[in-house]
């Protein structure tokens, strides 16, 4: 986060909405001070540019649920006594197993796709412009009568171009058809609508109040508020090699906050430690979260 009087270059837009998000997590932590706040303010005011994207962030948070600015979002530390110990031979036997599946499955034969912790953005025939999230792939099947994807793996975001043929995107047995729209798509069918038109079946969607909370990975970053730690696990495990486990069913239930990078995975799980007393053990193709 940038704190100066002194006028510089202007930042990307991007870069100050990411400030401004880190400023949203600051803020809503339980631990801003007086001096942050302060800092804050001047941040805000250094450019009706920072103005703007202190508003938006502040109205996406807001979106995301939050209630209480002096809710505290840091957790005491937690220590747990260390049972896992005796499941990791059988965790790695599974991570093997399932490593080996994903190893294995078609996505060489997907029109396009993407490895761990890759993205990649695309532009198809008919203009449509399509990012594929981490591990994602997408297959390619235009005819004269209808722009028909599927998604194979992964997840990708769609930005349909205007076209009389329908665009269809199947997924995990479901059709998702959208006119000038742009939404995302996973491979477990969920879909996230961010804006246009679009219907599951024959059930019209609506744009998602978080939708752009839900497709940040697109600019490399995660935005959690209030979700519980295993859910937050399950999403990092997504852009890194290997499997992510907890050592104690119960921390699953921690709420976990924050902006987190995308461009430095590495960093993910140190940010948890930090943030929240916990701790990681790296094995492997294994991390256990105690």
């Amino acid at each position: 986060m940038t704190d100066t009087s002194t006028m510089h270059a202007p930042q990307p837009i991007s870069d100050l909405s990411d400030d401004a998000l880190d400023w949203q997590v600051l803020l809503h932590s339980g631990n801003a001070s007086a001096a942050d706040l302060a800092r804050y303010q001047r941040w805000r005011q250094l450019s009706p540019a920072h103005a703007e994207a202190a508003m938006e962030a502040s109205a996406l948070w807001q979106d995301l649920g939050h209630t209480s600015t002096a809710q505290a979002l840091q957790a005491p530390p937690i220590r747990r006594k260390r049972h896992w110990l005796a499941g990791i031979a059988a965790s790695l036997a599974i991570l093997v197993v399932g490593y080996s599946g994903w190893q294995q499955a078609p996505l060489w034969l997907a029109d396009y796709h993407t490895s761990m912790g890759e993205r990649q953005s695309i532009t198809l025939a008919d203009g449509s412009r399509v990012m594929l999230n981490s591990a994602s792939a997408l297959k390619v099947a235009f005819s004269a009568s209808e722009r028909r994807v599927s998604v194979q793996a992964g997840e990708v975001m769609f930005e349909t171009s205007a076209d009389p043929r329908p665009f269809v995107v199947e997924s995990a047995g479901e059709t998702v058809e959208g006119s000038a729209a742009t939404f995302s798509v996973r491979r477990d069918g969920r879909v996230v609508l961010a804006q246009g038109a679009a219907k599951v079946g024959d059930h019209n969607l609506t744009v998602a109040f978080d939708a752009n909370a839900q497709t940040a990975w697109q600019r490399g970053k995660l935005i959690f508020n209030g979700k519980p730690l295993g859910q937050v696990l399950a999403e990092l495990e997504r852009y890194q090699h290997g499997r992510i486990l907890l050592s104690d069913h119960k921390l699953a239930a921690l709420e976990v906050s924050g902006v987190f990078d995308l461009n430095e995975p590495q960093a993910l799980l140190r940010t948890l430690e930090q943030r929240y007393g916990l701790k990681v053990t790296y094995l492997p193709w294994l991390a256990v979260v105690h």
